[in-house]
């Protein structure tokens, strides 16, 4: 943090009463996003910084106004100053579901808490109340591109030709124009325990300055496919029944479980590219731990009859997925990923 910076939060803190409080910060997490838990005079809050060149925290504030009218839990926003990117909001405590479950927690019961507000999201006409960009085909393949540019460079031991990348773009266009119709809803991007909390008997979200519009399928499938941790097929399926006797509205299965395999299988792809990209651009190596699972995830998605143009594809490279592992020299990087 700059000297201008400093000062600005500085003064941020003071008119908000908070000068010379006690102040933890959080352990960062895979964004540029920093918490800072504030302390002073028996109140809390967090001090959200969120660089304004890295992060949208005006979307986040917009976004926080809108689930709350809707009666989702998350964090109050007390003050913010969009031009530093801060904000001091509600601090919600440490109760994370993640958290919960390694100590200990009914799984059934936090996973059941889950999908009750996902139903609630999805049944509530207004959700799509607010102006928010469309989760369309760009955002799809942008998002599945991070694996061709990023994690499968390790895999193949060299950089992807264009004409892979393009076929790679060809084939995931006929997957998504032939995807049947689905309710759209508003997606909050980053649905998963590690940024879903217990607090009180409520369930509140994090997370979401990424939200858009688009298929119902994706923040379901977010949960259960989970590359932090596994849950069983008992579990998944039952959670499935648990939604669709939620909603208000028939829900087409068939066309729920397309959308789950395709929208599954491109943000598996996602994350393994974003993964990669932490550790090689970010010097962030830690999420290197959770590839397998999400390698695994991918392989999976690929038996899917929906995703067969995907599963030829990666015949066509004669490329082993697999786990970073053993880790490339700086060097071997240097000679074959695209910059960044």
């Amino acid at each position: 943090m700059d000297d201008a910076k400093f000062l600005a939060v500085r003064q941020f803190l003071a008119n908000a009463g908070y000068l010379g409080c006690k102040i933890t910060s959080l352990v960062p997490d895979a964004s540029f996003r920093q918490y800072h838990r504030l302390e002073h005079d028996g109140r809390k809050a967090m001090l959200l910084d969120a660089p304004p060149d890295r992060e949208n925290l005006a979307a986040f504030i917009s976004v926080s106004a809108h689930l709350r009218k809707l009666g989702i839990r998350c964090p109050k926003i007390y003050n913010h100053d969009l031009s530093q990117g801060i904000a001091l909001i509600e601090d919600l405590g440490d109760q994370t579901f993640t958290r919960l479950l390694d100590e200990g927690a009914d799984e059934t019961a936090l996973y059941t808490q889950a999908i009750h507000v996902l139903a609630d999201l999805h049944n509530n006409p207004k959700a799509c109340d607010i102006t928010l960009p469309y989760y369309d085909w760009q955002h799809f393949i942008d998002e599945a591109l991070l694996f061709v540019d990023w994690y499968l460079p390790v895999a193949a031991g060299e950089r992807v030709p264009e004409t892979v990348r393009d076929k790679f773009i060809e084939e995931w266009l006929e997957v998504y124009d032939r995807l049947p119709p689905l309710e759209d809803s508003l997606v909050l991007r980053d649905y998963h325990v590690d940024n879903l909390m217990q607090v009180g008997n409520d369930c509140a979200v994090l997370d979401y300055q990424d939200a858009l519009i688009g298929s119902c399928a994706y923040d379901f499938i977010s949960l259960l496919e989970d590359a932090r941790r596994d849950i069983s097929l008992e579990l998944f399926n039952s959670m499935i029944e648990l939604y669709w006797s939620l909603r208000d509205k028939e829900v087409d299965c068939k066309n729920f479980l397309q959308h789950c395999s395709v929208f599954g299988a491109a943000r598996h792809m996602k994350i393994a590219g974003i993964f990669t990209r932490l550790w090689v651009r970010d010097n962030k190596p830690v999420y290197l731990k959770y590839m397998p699972r999400v390698i695994d995830y991918v392989s999976r998605s690929l038996h899917d009859p929906s995703l067969k143009r995907i599963q030829q594809w990666f015949l066509g490279l004669d490329v082993e997925l697999r786990p970073i592992n053993p880790v490339p020299s700086q060097g071997q990087l240097l000679k074959i990923y695209r910059s960044p």
